[in-house]
């Protein structure tokens, strides 16, 4: 059987009013009201689930969670959104009858029938979604908690993060990963508890094994000794390491005694049973308003619990973009050249982490290499491969609230993120990625690589805004579109292909100036009413660009389209979107799968990337097998234009071949 470990000490960061309890037996009295407290959860589960076997099962972890909210748990049912409160996360759907019981009991809802759920309720900290990202959000609220604390001082951020799992939950490969993150950063204010049936003990010992050779302090009780519950939670608050509890279960039978009807009315315990934590909390919650009115950064802390962004931030950013040197801030110019959106990226991302530094930026190995994500004073370690558990961490930090959560992992890598990555869009949480080896540029690595489906996967999902800047201006203007946006995730792909240095010199000056903000929009005009529209994303834009001017050579009108977003493409209205596309023949360019791209196209266009594998080989050399060069595009151009009858002057002044084309309208010019 596991037990504490011994590295347990106090903790003279704790203000008074938060003081750990003493692990010692408790009083008769208390020990009564737990019992008492036990039994009218459990009523108000037999009564919203009707089915007794059920109704046992959800109520098997009604001691712990008792104990919890009575002794341990900071919260004051009056303000259940305050910024310093504990966290209770529920993770596992098998205990959201458990949750309803103790919110109803605790008086945290307004209607004693109304739905319990995220989004609905402030105290309901995050929705239940796949297995393992509840205790990967846990962990990511924690390193939240403290990064803050170092900023703002435990005067005002004191709190801790409490997990109600499950064995099954805990053994997931997220889980694991998210675990390792917080052994390895110290995450010591996370105390996760979860359930053992009689029919999991084998498995449980695994997990808890793993757990402890991990990091974690462990310790496994009963779970309706009260007294042994809180010895063990008294542990996990004085502990240096992150803390699991593994709760035995004894099957029980259904009380004998009849219980109301789910319709009937629910009997209030609120105000006898959980007096004593109301008023722990409520009493907490007046001594920290206190310090803050008196703390020099109160209006700061103020600002990012709103989740406001600072004052002339927009001003400052566009003067320090506008102003930086780019190779001066590069890692390795020999890696990353400086005329990339993989530079201007990271140029980004060190300019908003001076600009707004509630900016949290977690990286994989990969995505730290490319982006050197943390300066070397508020330097994480990287979380190596583990992307799984860096991306449930991503959202315990944006539910936590007062940071605003980045990850830097390679494109492919993705794909291990999605999960996380759907479940932070179901919340509508803020949270950005940039993804760094964009395109075709990790091909020598080998077809596994190679992003092909990566881009129409994540399009494809709600909620989520994907970017695929094309140069500079497209970077800066993306990634502040993603900062502004707070209701969902955001991704940024950068490319270490170069941008096209030969662009006109006052093609800026003649872009729109939302441009990026819509999602597409027109970046160099045809001179001359189009025959052909050139569409394209990140860096094939350059490709798009030569091929223009071959077309231009020839006589052939062409226009050069960005579409920089899909999704704010889509939000715009018709008429917009058909200014931008034209009539004239469609073609796409991007090295990704056209999967989509017909939204764009029409009947009558085409589309040049990729839609299978290729072999390892140089960048250069796959765009060329591929496919996806300027010739291509030339000669796919002028068939077009052909198939359409649009008509067109050769340099020579000759018809294109030699013969008349038919017109639109049906005549012949």
């Amino acid at each position: 059987m596991f037990c504490a470990q011994t590295d347990i000490a106090p903790r003279p960061d704790a203000p008074p009013d938060q003081a750990p309890p003493s692990d010692a037996l408790a009083e008769p009295a208390t020990r009564e009201t737990i019992h008492a407290l036990r039994d009218a959860v459990r009523a108000v589960i037999e009564v919203r689930l009707g089915d007794p076997a059920e109704a046992a099962q959800a109520g098997a972890m009604a001691v712990p969670a008792c104990v919890l909210w009575n002794q341990f748990l900071r919260f004051d049912p009056a303000s259940p959104d305050w910024p310093d409160r504990d966290r209770f996360i529920v993770s596992s759907t098998r205990h959201r009858p458990l949750l309803d019981a103790l919110m109803r009991l605790a008086g945290q809802t307004v209607a004693p029938d109304g739905v319990v759920g995220y989004g609905v309720h402030p105290a309901v900290e995050m929705a239940f979604g796949p297995s393992g990202q509840g205790l990967g959000a846990a962990i990511g609220m924690a390193l939240a908690e403290r990064q803050l604390a170092a900023r703002f001082g435990r005067s005002i951020v004191n709190h801790r993060i409490w997990a109600l799992s499950c064995g099954t939950e805990l053994a997931t490969g997220v889980a694991m990963e998210a675990a390792s993150l917080a052994a390895r950063m110290r995450l010591d204010r996370v105390t996760v508890l979860f359930e053992i049936a009689s029919h999991e003990e084998d498995e449980a010992e695994d997990t808890l094994a793993r757990y402890a050779a991990t990091g974690w302090m462990v310790r496994k009780v009963a779970a309706d000794d009260h007294d042994a519950v809180q010895a063990a939670l008294s542990a996990a608050v004085r502990s240096r390491k992150p803390s699991v509890l593994a709760c035995s279960i004894t099957p029980r039978s259904a009380p004998p005694r009849p219980v109301a009807s789910a319709t009937g009315p629910m009997p209030d315990h609120s105000t006898l049973l959980w007096a004593r934590a109301a008023r722990r909390g409520a009493s907490a919650r007046r001594s920290w308003l206190r310090r803050l009115v008196k703390h020099r950064l109160r209006a700061e802390f103020e600002r990012i619990a709103a989740r406001r962004l600072p004052s002339f931030w927009r001003e400052d950013w566009l003067r320090a973009w506008h102003t930086a040197s780019l190779s001066a801030i590069l890692p390795d110019p020999d890696t990353i050249q400086a005329d990339t959106t993989l530079g201007y990226g990271r140029q980004g991302l060190d300019i908003l982490r001076d600009l707004v530094p509630e900016m949290l930026c977690l990286s994989s190995r990969r995505g730290r290499e490319r982006t050197e994500a943390m300066p070397a004073d508020q330097a994480l370690p990287d979380c190596g491969t583990l992307v799984h558990g860096l991306a449930a961490l991503l959202n315990g930090i944006a539910v936590h609230g007062g940071m605003v959560p980045c990850g830097a992992i390679t494109f492919v890598a993705i794909d291990r993120m999605r999960p996380a990555l759907r479940f932070a869009a179901m919340m509508r949480q803020q949270v950005i990625y940039l993804l760094t080896d964009d395109g075709l540029a990790l091909s020598e690595d080998g077809a596994g690589w190679l992003p092909v489906e990566q881009l129409a996967s994540l399009r494809a999902m709600p909620n989520v805004l994907v970017f695929r800047p094309a140069d500079r201006r497209e970077t800066m203007e993306c990634w502040e579109l993603a900062l502004r946006r707070a209701d969902g995730p955001s991704l940024i792909t950068l490319s270490p292909m170069a941008t096209d240095a030969n662009a006109p010199p006052d093609l800026r000056q003649r872009r729109p100036r939302d441009g990026s903000a819509r999602g597409g929009y027109v970046m160099e005009e045809a001179r001359g009413p189009r025959q052909v529209t050139l569409i394209a994303t990140g860096s094939e834009m350059v490709i798009a660009r030569q091929a223009q001017h071959l077309l231009v050579r020839d006589g052939i009108s062409a226009a050069l389209v960005s579409l920089p977003c899909w999704e704010l493409f889509a939000r715009q209205d018709a008429a917009y979107r058909a200014q931008v596309l034209g009539d004239a023949p469609r073609i796409g360019i991007e090295a990704a799968s056209g999967f989509g791209w017909d939204r764009w196209l029409g009947p009558d266009g085409a589309f040049i990337g990729m839609e299978d594998f290729c072999e390892a080989a140089p960048s250069g050399e796959l765009y060329r097998r591929l496919g996806i060069t300027a010739e291509r595009i030339h000669e796919t151009a002028i068939r077009l234009v052909n198939e359409t009858g649009r008509d067109f002057q050769s340099p020579s002044g000759q018809k294109a071949d030699g013969h008349r084309a038919r017109s639109v309208a049906g005549g012949t010019t």
